[in-house]
Order: C-alpha cells, then sequence, then structure tokens
C-alpha cells in the first residue's frame, strides 16, 4: 500500500488524500449509524416485550387469582353443596342463581361450571356445548387430590377445578374455571402488541397461541431444543422472553420479532450507499478540479524541467499569477537564461581550447619521422645517387603537404593515400623488413576521418610491434558497423602486447617510447572530437600472433565535430 502510495503522481496523491478525507469519515459515520439505529430499536424492542410480558402475566394472575377465590366461594356454598350431595333436593334454578352470582365479577371473563363427582357437567355460566367427561377428568383427578387449585390446558382453553366436599369429607363434586380461546385474545390483546404471546402447560405442551405467535409447532420446537441444552430460538431471528404464573405454574412466551426487519436494513444500506455514492462523486469532482488548478502549474513545471534535461534551453513558463507558483516560473525562467549563457560560454571555451589541443598535437604527430626521413634522405644522397631518393622526396613531399593543410578532416580515401605514401618512405628505409595490406570497404571510402590518424597506429606497430621480426607484415581492415560506427583495425603479425596494456587505451606507459606517444595523440584527438565513448582499444590479432590496434568513430560523410 505504501509502496502502492509513493508510485502515485503527485495529483493522483492529492486526489487521494481527498477522497480519504471526505469519503472515510462518512463511511465510519453511516456504520456507526445504522448499528446505533439497530441496537436502539432491539433495545427498545426488548424493553417494550419485557413490559407487554409483564402486564400479560400480571393480567393472567390477577384472574386466576380471582378465579380461584370464585372457585373457592363456589365449593363453600351450602345450597351447591346440598344439591351435589343430594340431587333434587334444590330446584335448579337456585343452583343457577347461586352459581350466577358467585362468578358474576369475572362474567365475560371466564366460564364457571359444577360437576358431579362422577365427571357430569350439572350447571354451568358458558354459553357453548358441554364439556365432556373425558375431556377434564384428568384436571378433576388432580383436584380431587389436592385441597388447592388444579390446573390443566386443553384445546385451547385454560381450566382451573377444585373439589367440592359434602357430609363428612366425601367428595360430592367439582367447581371448574374454564378461559376459552376468545377469552384469552380479549386478556393479552392489550400486551400482544407487535409480537404473539403462548401459553404453556408445565410440560411445555401449547395451551393457547395469539395470532403473531408463529405456527403451531413452535412449541415442541422450542421445548425440544431446551431438553437439547440450546437457547430459546425458531431460526428467524425472533427474540423470546418468558415468565412463570406465580399462581398456575403455566409458563408466558413472549415472542418478539426482529424489530428490524432484513428488507428495512437493506433499504437502509442502500440509502446509505447511495449517500456514499453521491458524496464521493461530488468529492471526486472538487477535488479533481482543486487538484487540475494546483496541479497545472506543477505540471508544466515538470514537462518545462523535462525539456531542459534534453538540451532544449530555449523552454520558457508563462508567469500568470504572483504566488508562490508564479514566483517558481518566474525563478525558473531566470535559471535556464544563466543556464544557456553560461553553457554557450563553456562550450565557446571548450572549442578553443579542442582547436588548440588539436593543431597542438596535430603539429607534434611523429615529428621524428620527418628527422629520421630527412637523414635518410641525406646519406642516401651521400652515398648512393639512386631513384628511391627522388621517391622519398616526393611521398615527404605529399606527407608535408597534408599535413600543414587547414582541414582537420579528410576522407577515408586521402588518409589511405597519405598511409601508402609513409609507407613506402618506411619500406624504402627499412627493405623488406615488412609489407602492407589493405582491407576496406568501399563504401566507406568516402567518410570523413580526422587527419592523419593512421600514420601513428602503423608506426607504433612498425617500431614496437615489428621489433625484431622478419617478414612482418601489417594489415589495415576497415568495417562499418551498421549505419552509425566506423571501425579501422591496425594489426600486426609481431611480439603482440603484454596482458596489462590489453582493453580500451588508458595513455601512454611511464617508460613508452615515440610510438605510444603517437597512440596516445591519436585516441585523444578521437574523444576530442566525438566524445568518451569513442578511442582507441587495444588486442591481441585475431587468428594469430601479434596485436592489434582498433579505432572507432562515428560513421559521418559531412564534417560534425562533437
Amino acid at each position: 500500500m505504501i509502496k502502492w502510495l509513493r508510485n502515485l503522481s503527485f495529483r493522483n496523491k492529492l486526489l487521494f488524500a481527498f477522497l480519504v478525507i471526505g469519503v472515510v469519515p462518512l463511511l465510519i459515520c453511516t456504520v456507526l449509524m445504522l448499528n446505533i439505529f439497530r441496537v436502539t430499536l432491539a433495545g427498545n424492542a426488548r424493553d417494550a416485550a419485557e413490559s407487554e410480558l409483564d402486564g400479560a402475566s400480571g393480567a393472567l394472575d390477577a384472574l386466576l387469582e380471582e378465579g380461584t377465590s370464585v372457585l373457592g366461594a363456589l365449593t363453600e356454598d351450602s345450597l351447591i353443596r346440598a344439591e351435589l350431595s343430594e340431587p333434587g333436593v334444590e330446584p335448579p334454578q337456585s343452583v343457577y342463581d347461586a352459581l350466577y352470582t358467585l362468578s358474576s365479577e369475572l362474567r365475560g371473563q371466564a366460564d364457571f361450571a359444577l360437576y358431579s363427582a362422577g365427571g357430569e357437567l350439572l350447571f354451568t355460566t358458558g354459553t357453548g356445548s358441554a364439556a365432556e367427561l373425558g375431556t377434564h377428568w384428568g384436571l378433576l383427578n388432580s383436584a380431587a387430590g389436592t385441597e388447592d387449585c388444579a390446573f390443566a390446558g386443553s384445546d385451547g382453553s385454560l381450566l382451573a377445578a377444585r373439589v367440592i366436599t359434602g357430609t363428612g369429607g366425601i367428595h360430592v363434586g367439582y367447581a371448574v374455571m374454564s378461559l376459552n380461546t376468545a377469552q384469552l385474545d380479549q386478556l393479552f390483546s392489550v400486551y400482544a402488541g407487535s409480537g404473539g404471546i403462548l401459553l404453556l402447560d408445565p410440560y411445555w405442551d401449547c395451551v393457547y397461541r395469539s395470532q403473531n405467535a408463529g405456527s403451531e409447532d413452535l412449541a415442541p420446537l422450542l421445548r425440544q431444543r431446551l431438553l437439547d441444552g440450546q437457547g430459546l430460538s425458531d431460526g428467524s431471528g425472533s427474540a423470546f422472553y418468558v415468565r412463570e404464573s406465580a399462581v398456575s405454574g403455566f409458563v408466558l412466551l413472549y415472542r418478539q420479532p426482529e424489530p428490524v426487519a432484513d428488507w428495512v436494513m437493506r433499504l437502509l444500506y442502500i440509502v446509505a450507499a447511495l449517500t456514499i455514492l453521491i458524496c464521493l462523486t461530488l468529492c471526486a469532482a472538487v477535488s479533481m478540479l482543486i487538484s487540475r488548478q494546483l496541479f497545472e502549474p506543477v505540471r508544466e513545471l515538470n514537462a518545462a524541467m523535462g525539456a531542459v534535461e534534453e538540451g532544449k534551453l530555449d523552454t520558457r513558463l508563462d508567469v500568470r499569477s504572483t504566488d508562490e507558483l508564479g514566483q517558481l516560473a518566474g525563478r525558473f525562467n531566470r535559471m535556464v537564461e544563466r543556464l544557456r549563457a553560461h553553457l554557450d560560454e563553456s562550450v565557446r571555451r571548450r572549442q578553443e581550447l579542442s582547436d588548440a589541443q588539436i593543431r597542438m598535437m596535430q603539429a607534434q604527430l611523429n615529428p621524428h619521422f620527418l628527422y629520421n626521413t630527412l637523414d635518410t634522405v641525406k646519406w642516401m644522397g651521400k652515398i648512393n645517387q639512386v631513384p628511391e631518393v627522388a621517391t622519398v622526396a616526393a611521398d615527404l613531399a605529399d606527407i608535408l603537404r597534408s599535413s600543414i593543410s587547414g582541414d582537420e578532416f579528410v576522407t577515408l580515401e586521402q588518409e589511405l593515400m597519405t598511409l601508402r605514401r609513409y609507407v613506402e618512405i618506411q619500406s624504402i628505409r627499412f627493405p623488406g623488413k615488412f609489407t602492407l595490406e589493405t582491407d576496406v570497404d568501399e563504401a566507406a571510402l568516402d567518410v570523413l576521418v580526422p587527419k592523419l590518424m593512421l600514420q601513428p597506429i602503423v608506426e607504433n606497430a612498425i617500431l614496437h610491434g615489428l621489433d625484431g621480426v622478419e617478414d612482418g607484415v601489417i594489415w589495415v581492415r576497415v568495417r562499418s558497423q551498421g549505419t552509425q560506427t566506423l571501425t579501422i583495425s591496425v594489426e600486426d603479425n609481431g611480439r603482440g602486447l603484454p596482458p596489462e596494456l590489453m582493453g580500451p587505451y588508458t595513455g601512454p606507459p611511464e617508460t613508452s617510447g615515440r610510438g605510444h606517444l603517437g597512440l596516445y595523440n591519436v585516441d585523444t584527438i578521437l574523444k576530442k572530437h566525438y566524445g568518451e565513448a569513442y578511442g582507441l582499444r587495444l588486442g591481441s590479432r585475431p587468428g594469430g600472433p601479434g596485436a592489434a590496434v582498433t579505432a572507432s568513430l562515428p560513421l559521418r560523410k559531412e564534417e560534425e565535430i562533437c
């Protein structure tokens, strides 16, 4: 990540910074707000569910307490006890009146009934069909075994029963209270809210289920999860809250659906994403506008510096402001002007120095050769009046004529002609010592080369390479390397060079003779004209004994001085 940031342009770094500063806080705030919203809703839903469940549990216990009080009054009523002890003793209407009177406070909230000791329904305040003995026998049997009320659930109803005893403690009947589904709906409707209520017996069998309480298999599912040691969950994200009735021992379960539906959260996330996208777009547009205004002068300055780096010293920047960027542009223009002035002066001085050095070295090229040649001519003239004197004199005149000319460059053909004049003189001076062979690419004959560059190299081969060698041979090979470079190689079959001298020419050794001084001058002239990439290279002759001196220079057919 850090490496990627480092490789970004200044403009992209600025744009990235704007986006990070603008979008990241918004993203963090949005995520926090959504989470706070969800947590707040979940907390409010939990508090509401707890409150509703407390209310429903309180209402149920209150109703059951009142109901058990009514059942107690029914079991103690002398008229009812007498009728159940000896059926037919009291008129039925009197028993109904007593039943209705004692249960009047709970009329509509619960139904009350009187059963015989055998489980036969005798009297009831309900308007429905009479309950069957088999339906309530478990309840009546439980009531017979306790002095308190017994509770049971059946067919969507909550039942409570109490035994009625006659003379001598004999069980003569039962007083039963029942809360059917409609009455339980009425009781819990105030507290159901957005959730659902389930009334379960102590064995977690469903007694009552409100409309929002889920499917019919919810109670068995929850009971099985409890038996497996798992938490209360139906897999839908709903929360469950439990209260146990202090009166009946039944369990009241409140099912609270997920406070925020998945589609609502998805909608909120979509809205948040759209908001972030809009902010991102606006931030990107503003940052691009600002970065463009700020970066354009920097880009122009960078481009101008690149042009100056390539040597375009006529580059100038437009100064459009007086701020720091405008001041920087003005200073750049003044710097380029001074740089161009200094460079022009440096080039002028270097050219003058190079011209002087080249003229001096050309004037110093092998003066000993002239002295030796003149000495040869002198002694030949004294001892022998032979035709070689005329040849030597003519060749020497041509060489002198070429050396004193004002041209610094000649064609390769002219340079080879001057070399042959020199070799002819040396052949007369050292008869039979060596021969010269040339292998020249004809296409390179019109290439311009520095004047008198081959003679010092050949002289070095004669004086040093062929020293003490009979039947010596000197080869001059000229090849063009593509369209850019010309290579001239002077080879001999002499003693060769020591290993320490192999490679690019580095200057004459401390014990160098005149031939080595000639190599030094030629190498210096090549570097002065063409640059440090060119010059002489020393090596062994390919394919045999001897040395090879190779000169490399640009392939030019018109005079161009570096």
